[in-house]
This record gives structure tokens, sequence and C-alpha cells, in this order.
């Protein structure tokens, strides 16, 4: 096999050839990644309040299925605005917003908290009896807090240790 030039797209190298990299330097780069992301796993330490707020401002939307119609919507409204305010003082404090590849690192935490927060509304829409929704409430709050750190976790560690998702 005869070693040819590699073309990248015109954005990456304005149309320019482009050589294959030695194993050197494909393993240098690589290295650098790895470094990069070990050191986004570090800025991506989670504040204690954030998962804590997460699931009270879900809780509260979970809950609020059970409020008179009057006080049902404004509820949803500060949950919703709260769960927004929330992510954007998270990104501010670390640089990193939420992504796609985020749950893609942690996407079995994801599915379980999104899961459990479906089942609730399911739950409460369903029995629609005061002391079922506390119990859904609170069932969301402490699966938010719980889960959300757990997820929090594995993206760190898989960040650190490199371990991709597809």
């Amino acid at each position: 096999m005869a070693e040819r030039d590699c073309y990248l797209s015109v954005m990456e190298n304005n149309g320019e050839p482009t050589l294959h990299p030695s194993p050197e330097e494909a393993s240098a780069s690589l290295e650098d990644v790895r470094r990069m992301e070990a050191d986004l796993a570090d800025r991506m330490v989670t504040p204690w309040w954030y998962s804590t707020g997460l699931g009270l401002f879900e809780a509260l939307m979970v809950s609020s299925m059970a409020f008179p119609d009057s006080l049902r919507a404004p509820a949803l409204v500060i949950g919703l605005a709260g769960l927004g305010f929330l992510v954007r003082k998270y990104q501010r404090l670390t640089g990193l917003g939420m992504s796609k590849q985020y749950f893609a690192l942690a996407r079995g935490w994801s599915v379980a908290l999104v899961v459990v927060i479906l089942v609730a509304f399911a739950v409460v829409l369903l029995v629609d009896q005061p002391v079922v929704t506390a119990v859904t409430a609170v069932v969301v709050f402490v699966a938010t807090v719980v889960l959300g750190r757990r997820a929090d976790s594995a993206v760190r560690y898989r960040l650190r240790h490199g371990t991709r998702t597809r």
C-alpha cells in the first residue's frame, strides 16, 4: 500500500493536502486529548446544591399535578424557570453546559432519572390522591439527587479514564 496525501475538509485545512501523522505524532495528539478530558473532568465538579435544587424543582412540577387548576400552571412555570436558572448557574460556574455528549457519557443514570420522572407524572395523574402525590414527589426528589450525582460521577470517570460511547 502506497503512502498518500490525506485531505481534510476545507474548513479544517483550507484545502491544503495533509500528510498522515507519524505514529509518534498520533500518540502525542491522543495523549493531548486524554489530558484535556481529564482537565475537563476536574472542572465538572458539581456543587452540592445543584442536584438538590433540581430535585426540588422537579418535585414541585410533579406535585403541581395535584394542585387546583389556578395554581398548577404557575407551579409548572416556577419549576421550569428554576430548572433553567440552575442550568445557567452551573454553566457560569464551570464554563460547561449540558449536551448530548453528557447524556451519552451517563446514559444509564440519565435514562433511569427520566423514567422515574415520567412514571411519577403518570402515578400522580392516575391516582389523584394527595398522599400518593406527596410520596411520589419525595421519590422524584431523592431519585434526582442520587441519580444526578451518580450521573456526574459516571461522566467524570469516563472522561478521566478515556471510556468512549457510541
